[in-house]
Protein backbone atom coordinates (compact mmCIF):
# COMPACT_ATOMS: atom_id res chain seq x y z
CA UNK A 1 0.00 0.00 0.00
CA UNK A 2 1.61 3.19 -1.04
CA UNK A 3 1.78 5.72 1.48
CA UNK A 4 1.60 9.36 0.23
CA UNK A 5 2.81 12.27 2.45
CA UNK A 6 2.02 16.18 2.04
CA UNK A 7 4.73 18.71 2.03
CA UNK A 8 5.57 22.12 1.15
CA UNK A 9 8.80 22.82 -0.61
CA UNK A 10 10.07 25.24 1.92
CA UNK A 11 8.96 22.96 4.99
CA UNK A 12 12.33 21.19 4.75
CA UNK A 13 12.44 20.45 8.53
CA UNK A 14 9.25 19.14 8.10
CA UNK A 15 10.33 16.41 5.66
CA UNK A 16 13.12 15.60 8.14
CA UNK A 17 10.71 14.87 10.77
CA UNK A 18 8.42 13.07 8.83
CA UNK A 19 11.15 10.78 7.43
CA UNK A 20 12.57 9.90 10.64
CA UNK A 21 8.80 8.58 11.71
CA UNK A 22 8.46 6.20 8.65
CA UNK A 23 11.78 5.06 9.35
CA UNK A 24 11.15 4.48 12.79
CA UNK A 25 8.04 2.01 11.50
CA UNK A 26 9.78 0.75 8.83
CA UNK A 27 7.83 2.21 5.85
CA UNK A 28 8.43 3.83 3.01
CA UNK A 29 6.32 7.03 1.61
CA UNK A 30 6.13 9.21 -1.16
CA UNK A 31 6.59 12.75 -1.37
CA UNK A 32 3.50 15.14 -2.65
CA UNK A 33 4.54 18.58 -3.12
CA UNK A 34 1.79 20.61 -1.41
CA UNK A 35 0.37 23.93 -3.40
CA UNK A 36 1.60 26.88 -1.31
CA UNK A 37 -0.26 29.34 -0.09
CA UNK A 38 2.16 31.61 0.54
CA UNK A 39 2.33 32.19 -3.65
CA UNK A 40 -1.42 32.89 -2.88
CA UNK A 41 -4.70 30.33 -3.87
CA UNK A 42 -4.97 29.68 -7.15
CA UNK A 43 -8.37 30.83 -7.20
CA UNK A 44 -10.50 32.40 -4.19
CA UNK A 45 -13.22 30.25 -3.05
CA UNK A 46 -15.37 31.35 -0.44
CA UNK A 47 -15.44 30.75 2.27
CA UNK A 48 -12.88 28.76 2.58
CA UNK A 49 -8.97 30.77 3.26
CA UNK A 50 -6.23 30.67 0.84
CA UNK A 51 -4.43 28.33 3.29
CA UNK A 52 -7.99 26.03 3.01
CA UNK A 53 -7.92 25.93 -0.31
CA UNK A 54 -4.17 25.13 -1.17
CA UNK A 55 -4.47 22.11 2.02
CA UNK A 56 -7.59 20.74 0.05
CA UNK A 57 -5.85 21.22 -3.56
CA UNK A 58 -3.13 19.05 -1.91
CA UNK A 59 -4.92 16.18 -0.82
CA UNK A 60 -6.50 16.44 -3.87
CA UNK A 61 -3.22 15.60 -5.39
CA UNK A 62 -3.07 12.70 -3.44
CA UNK A 63 -6.20 11.36 -4.69
CA UNK A 64 -5.67 12.00 -8.30
CA UNK A 65 -2.37 10.19 -7.50
CA UNK A 66 -4.60 6.84 -5.54
CA UNK A 67 -7.12 7.11 -8.40
CA UNK A 68 -4.45 6.84 -11.29
CA UNK A 69 -2.57 4.18 -9.65
CA UNK A 70 -3.03 0.13 -9.48
CA UNK A 71 -3.75 -0.20 -5.46
CA UNK A 72 -7.39 -0.76 -3.91
CA UNK A 73 -6.24 1.48 -1.17
CA UNK A 74 -3.32 4.36 -0.51
CA UNK A 75 -2.57 6.08 2.75
CA UNK A 76 -2.69 10.05 2.80
CA UNK A 77 -0.56 11.87 5.74
CA UNK A 78 0.17 15.45 6.07
CA UNK A 79 4.05 16.06 6.88
CA UNK A 80 3.97 16.60 11.07
CA UNK A 81 2.08 13.01 11.35
CA UNK A 82 3.11 11.23 14.52
CA UNK A 83 2.65 6.85 14.72
CA UNK A 84 2.53 4.90 17.35
CA UNK A 85 4.99 2.41 17.70
CA UNK A 86 3.44 -0.36 16.30
CA UNK A 87 1.75 1.20 13.19
CA UNK A 88 4.67 -0.10 10.57
CA UNK A 89 2.49 -3.67 9.85
CA UNK A 90 -0.45 -2.27 9.61
CA UNK A 91 0.38 0.35 6.85
CA UNK A 92 2.47 -2.31 5.25
CA UNK A 93 -0.45 -3.87 2.93
CA UNK A 94 -4.45 -3.56 2.72
CA UNK A 95 -5.44 -6.88 3.45
CA UNK A 96 -7.03 -6.04 6.81
CA UNK A 97 -9.54 -2.88 5.74
CA UNK A 98 -12.87 -3.68 5.65
CA UNK A 99 -13.88 -4.75 2.36
CA UNK A 100 -16.63 -2.28 2.15
CA UNK A 101 -14.79 0.72 3.52
CA UNK A 102 -14.23 3.88 1.73
CA UNK A 103 -12.57 5.65 4.13
CA UNK A 104 -10.42 4.80 7.20
CA UNK A 105 -9.43 6.88 9.67
CA UNK A 106 -6.51 6.79 11.02
CA UNK A 107 -5.88 9.54 13.81
CA UNK A 108 -7.33 10.76 16.57
CA UNK A 109 -8.22 14.48 17.48
CA UNK A 110 -8.83 13.66 20.67
CA UNK A 111 -12.47 14.44 21.27
CA UNK A 112 -15.64 12.30 21.71
CA UNK A 113 -16.32 10.56 18.32
CA UNK A 114 -19.63 8.83 17.78
CA UNK A 115 -19.27 5.54 16.41
CA UNK A 116 -21.06 2.27 15.56
CA UNK A 117 -20.97 -0.53 17.93
CA UNK A 118 -19.51 -3.38 15.73
CA UNK A 119 -16.02 -3.46 15.88
CA UNK A 120 -13.86 -5.34 13.29
CA UNK A 121 -10.71 -7.34 14.78
CA UNK A 122 -8.15 -5.90 11.94
CA UNK A 123 -4.38 -6.81 13.30
CA UNK A 124 -1.85 -6.04 16.30
CA UNK A 125 -5.08 -5.98 18.69
CA UNK A 126 -6.46 -2.67 16.37
CA UNK A 127 -9.66 -2.86 15.18
CA UNK A 128 -12.12 -1.00 12.63
CA UNK A 129 -15.94 0.35 13.32
CA UNK A 130 -17.39 3.11 11.59
CA UNK A 131 -17.30 6.35 12.17
CA UNK A 132 -20.66 8.26 11.86
CA UNK A 133 -19.88 11.45 13.99
CA UNK A 134 -17.65 14.75 13.45
CA UNK A 135 -14.14 13.74 13.90
CA UNK A 136 -12.38 16.31 12.14
CA UNK A 137 -8.39 16.52 11.05
CA UNK A 138 -7.17 14.89 7.42
CA UNK A 139 -3.26 14.20 8.87
CA UNK A 140 -4.08 10.44 8.56
CA UNK A 141 -6.63 8.53 6.47
CA UNK A 142 -6.66 5.39 3.83
CA UNK A 143 -8.97 6.51 0.52
CA UNK A 144 -10.09 3.54 -1.71
CA UNK A 145 -9.49 3.72 -5.02
CA UNK A 146 -12.74 4.09 -5.74
CA UNK A 147 -13.61 6.82 -3.23
CA UNK A 148 -10.42 8.94 -4.54
CA UNK A 149 -12.30 9.07 -8.60
CA UNK A 150 -15.82 10.06 -6.46
CA UNK A 151 -14.01 12.74 -3.91
CA UNK A 152 -12.02 13.95 -7.43
CA UNK A 153 -15.48 14.41 -9.32
CA UNK A 154 -17.45 15.52 -6.17
CA UNK A 155 -15.19 17.97 -5.00
CA UNK A 156 -14.06 19.90 -8.20
CA UNK A 157 -16.09 23.29 -6.59
CA UNK A 158 -14.54 23.33 -3.03
CA UNK A 159 -17.51 23.70 -0.51
CA UNK A 160 -15.57 23.18 2.60
CA UNK A 161 -12.14 22.31 4.21
CA UNK A 162 -10.84 18.91 3.31
CA UNK A 163 -11.43 17.08 7.25
CA UNK A 164 -14.85 18.62 6.98
CA UNK A 165 -15.09 17.39 3.51
CA UNK A 166 -14.10 13.71 4.43
CA UNK A 167 -15.29 13.28 8.34
CA UNK A 168 -18.54 15.69 8.90
CA UNK A 169 -21.34 14.17 8.62
CA UNK A 170 -22.62 17.56 7.63
CA UNK A 171 -21.14 16.85 4.33
CA UNK A 172 -22.90 14.57 1.28
CA UNK A 173 -18.79 14.12 0.31
CA UNK A 174 -19.12 12.44 3.82
CA UNK A 175 -22.23 10.75 3.46
CA UNK A 176 -21.75 9.03 0.47
CA UNK A 177 -18.55 7.04 1.48
CA UNK A 178 -18.53 4.33 4.24
CA UNK A 179 -16.04 5.47 6.38
CA UNK A 180 -14.42 3.62 9.58
CA UNK A 181 -12.34 4.60 12.22
CA UNK A 182 -8.96 2.77 13.40
CA UNK A 183 -9.30 2.21 17.40
CA UNK A 184 -7.48 2.76 18.54
CA UNK A 185 -5.55 5.37 16.25
CA UNK A 186 -2.81 4.60 14.62
CA UNK A 187 -1.61 8.39 14.52
CA UNK A 188 -1.90 12.21 15.51
CA UNK A 189 -0.75 15.60 14.14
CA UNK A 190 2.33 16.46 16.23
CA UNK A 191 1.06 19.47 17.86
CA UNK A 192 -1.75 17.58 19.88
CA UNK A 193 1.20 15.35 21.95
CA UNK A 194 4.47 17.22 21.49
CA UNK A 195 6.88 18.22 24.56
CA UNK A 196 8.32 20.80 22.67
CA UNK A 197 5.02 23.06 21.37
CA UNK A 198 6.22 22.77 17.89
CA UNK A 199 4.16 24.71 15.33
CA UNK A 200 1.05 23.39 13.43
CA UNK A 201 1.67 21.93 9.66
CA UNK A 202 2.63 24.94 7.40
CA UNK A 203 0.11 23.16 5.16
CA UNK A 204 -2.67 24.62 7.20
CA UNK A 205 -1.48 27.84 9.10
CA UNK A 206 -4.64 29.90 9.05
CA UNK A 207 -6.81 29.33 12.01
CA UNK A 208 -10.44 28.69 11.03
CA UNK A 209 -13.12 31.54 11.09
CA UNK A 210 -16.72 31.30 12.71
CA UNK A 211 -19.08 31.33 10.53
CA UNK A 212 -22.87 32.04 10.99
CA UNK A 213 -24.58 29.57 8.19
CA UNK A 214 -27.09 30.49 6.68
CA UNK A 215 -30.89 29.29 7.09
CA UNK A 216 -30.50 27.47 3.88
CA UNK A 217 -26.70 25.77 4.75
CA UNK A 218 -28.30 24.59 8.07
CA UNK A 219 -31.62 22.83 6.62
CA UNK A 220 -28.97 21.62 3.94
CA UNK A 221 -26.82 20.18 7.08
CA UNK A 222 -29.46 18.78 8.63
CA UNK A 223 -31.21 16.77 5.88
CA UNK A 224 -27.64 15.57 4.91
CA UNK A 225 -27.07 14.02 8.52
CA UNK A 226 -30.90 13.02 8.40
CA UNK A 227 -29.97 10.88 5.03
CA UNK A 228 -26.87 9.79 6.10
CA UNK A 229 -28.08 8.64 9.48
CA UNK A 230 -30.87 6.53 7.24
CA UNK A 231 -28.12 5.12 4.92
CA UNK A 232 -26.32 3.92 7.79
CA UNK A 233 -29.10 2.77 9.91
CA UNK A 234 -27.48 4.81 12.65
CA UNK A 235 -30.02 6.28 14.78
CA UNK A 236 -29.40 3.70 17.81
CA UNK A 237 -26.56 1.32 17.03
CA UNK A 238 -23.96 3.77 18.16
CA UNK A 239 -21.88 4.82 20.81
CA UNK A 240 -19.33 7.43 22.12
CA UNK A 241 -16.30 7.44 22.86
CA UNK A 242 -14.71 10.24 25.20
CA UNK A 243 -11.30 10.43 23.36
CA UNK A 244 -10.00 7.55 20.42
CA UNK A 245 -6.53 6.63 22.42
CA UNK A 246 -2.81 6.43 20.21
CA UNK A 247 -0.98 3.76 21.00
CA UNK A 248 1.99 4.42 22.83
CA UNK A 249 5.25 4.82 23.13
CA UNK A 250 5.31 7.42 20.78
CA UNK A 251 8.44 8.71 18.48
CA UNK A 252 9.90 10.79 20.96
CA UNK A 253 9.78 7.93 23.79
CA UNK A 254 11.73 4.87 21.32
CA UNK A 255 15.00 4.49 19.60
CA UNK A 256 14.74 6.13 16.01
CA UNK A 257 17.08 4.59 13.42
CA UNK A 258 18.31 7.54 11.74
CA UNK A 259 18.43 6.23 8.51
CA UNK A 260 15.82 7.02 6.20
CA UNK A 261 13.33 4.37 4.15
CA UNK A 262 13.83 4.91 0.71
CA UNK A 263 10.20 5.18 -1.15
Amino acid sequence: MRCLVINLDRSIDRLADVTAEFSRIGIPFERVAAVDAAAGAPFIGPPLTEAEICCFLSHRLCWQSIADGPDRYGAVFEDDVVFSHNAGPVLNDDAWVPRDADVVKLETFFVRVRIGRRHVPVKNGYSATRLLGHHLGACGYLISKKAAQKLLKNTRRLRAAVDVALFSPDEMTTVLNTTYQLMPALCAQAKFISENDSPATLIQVTPRLHRDKRVIDRIRAEATRVFGQLRNRSFFATEKVDAVPLRFPLAAHADIDPKPVPA
